[in-house]
């Protein structure tokens, strides 16, 4: 290279000591035959053919010529793994730890220990607590001899772990616990080095690092509502997307919009429509607590919906998918939007502006005996009159554009616009927000009509409904 030309010297100490290296690694890689009480010399040479030709014996011909013609001297011939570049020589693996061994008591358990999927675990007493939350329901329980046998009906005790902590079996019963799921607790101080990389493998990063303090209902190390890996290069690359793809093609100003002009756009949700258990479930949410109007951070969403002209052909289509799909549910409201006026098709709040259509034409509950009415809910009663402020995208967006924002709408539900007070958002950029959210709110942003029907009628215990089928 030039640095070599121009330091020839520099370069012959460079090669000088990584020789110097190599044949270290030789003298901890390579043994020869050589009496024990035979004096090394202070450069050792390359180990004689035929030992090597003895340490190679059961090798395939082509690793003997190699080794014989190829390789660099006192390195080792049958390791394959130890391929010598000039890099570090293999660093030794860590001793293996000595399995513990004893009686597993009361006493044995007492401590912190991290659980196979990242849970924190403590025990105090009989107590054992999952993540700071205490598991009243399953303590510890021991035999007759004080030795544990499980805790509660969670984990049946294995025993000892070979990495010196406690293998337990996901059973409910001793008798089935052989084929269950192993659990291994690791105490805390143990598995404390590779901790915190595992956890934020799991999702644990960022603003969801405070398990106790996520803003997901029940997202903690060792439950199901962890996503697998938090990324948040992804998560920005997102954002900026949906932010890039809006931004480009949305009106300047925001318009308030009444519910009668709004059908839902061909594109939203795989093109499945809304979930008509799901809107119902909105509509009784706003009956119960009140409408929440939008006031900078908080409130309903800020809706997302498209300009649609009378007579286009984005417009004539979705009025005849949404007209088709009420006539076959009687759940939804009467479509009031008309040919001859200006609409609009929502990509974000489409079940919002069908739930606030069940209040204006006072339809009936679909798993309860009510009927909407506004009564004395002002606030419902102005988004009703004087419409709801949303952000307009143009007619001219292209359908895989209105796909992918309606998208990722839902897949970013966590990340917000603001709502100024002069009626004006800025789509340029969006802020996370970790407040509450429970699962169901969660899961339903991302499924589509069928799943979420069943998702509603699991969640408010619905056994007995026509729309259920199978």
């Amino acid at each position: 290279s030039s640095n070599n030309f121009l330091f020839p010297q520099l370069a012959f100490l460079s090669s000088s000591a990584m020789g110097a290296q190599l044949q270290g690694c030789g003298r901890i890689c390579w043994t020869d035959d050589t009496p024990s009480g035979t004096k090394a010399s202070a450069a050792p040479s390359a180990p004689a053919p035929v030992a090597a030709a003895s340490k190679a014996a059961a090798a395939p011909k082509e690793l003997q010529d190699w080794a014989e013609t190829a390789r660099v001297k006192c390195t080792p011939v049958m390791d394959e793994g130890f391929i010598c570049m000039g890099s570090k020589a293999p660093i030794c693996p860590p001793q293996a730890r000595k399995p513990a061994t004893g009686p597993i008591n009361l006493q044995a358990l007492q401590g912190t220990w991290i659980g196979s999927g990242g849970a924190a675990i403590a025990v105090v007493g009989t107590e054992v607590r999952l993540n700071g939350l205490p598991l009243k329901a399953h303590p510890i329980v021991l035999d007759d001899d004080g030795l544990v046998m499980s805790i509660g009906t969670l984990w049946q005790l294995q025993g000892w772990a070979v990495c010196g902590g406690l293998e337990f079996r996901a059973s409910s019963t001793r008798e089935n616990m052989e084929s269950a799921r192993s659990e291994i607790w690791t105490r805390k101080e143990t598995a404390a080095p590779e901790l915190s990389e595992k956890m934020k493998l799991l999702g644990y990063a960022g603003s969801s690092a405070n398990p106790l303090g996520r803003g997901i209902e029940g997202c903690m190390p060792g439950t199901s509502g962890a996503e697998p890996g938090y990324n948040a290069k992804k998560d920005a690359e997102e954002v900026t997307l949906l932010c890039a793809l809006v931004a480009q093609w949305r009106e300047p100003n925001t318009c308030k919009v009444q519910s009668w002009q709004v059908v839902p756009d061909f594109t939203n949700r795989s093109q499945t429509g809304l979930g008509v258990e799901l809107m119902h479930y909105v509509a009784s949410s706003i009956r119960e607590k009140g409408f929440k109007k939008r006031v900078g951070k908080n409130g309903h969403d800020i809706p997302v919906l498209v300009r649609e002209p009378p007579g286009s052909a984005s417009q004539a289509e979705s009025l005849r998918v949404w007209r088709t799909r009420v006539a076959e549910e009687e759940g939804f409201p009467p479509v009031r939007a008309r040919d001859d006026t200006e609409t609009f098709t929502s990509l974000g709040n489409g079940h919002f502006f069908q739930a606030l259509n069940l209040f204006a034409t006072e339809w009936h509950g679909i798993n309860n005996d009510v009927t909407y009415k506004v009564g004395s809910d002002h606030l419902l009663k102005e988004a009703l009159e004087e419409g709801v402020i949303s952000v307009i995208l143009k007619h001219e967006t292209p359908r895989p554009v209105r796909a992918k924002i309606a998208d990722l709408l839902n897949a970013k539900r966590e990340f917000q616009w603001t709502l100024n007070s002069d009626g004006s958002v800025d789509t340029t950029r969006a802020n996370e927000n970790t407040d509450y959210c429970s699962q169901f709110e969660w899961l339903s942003k991302g499924m589509d009509a069928e799943q979420v029907n069943c998702l509603v009628r699991t969640h408010l215990g619905i056994k007995e409904s026509k729309r259920i089928q199978g």
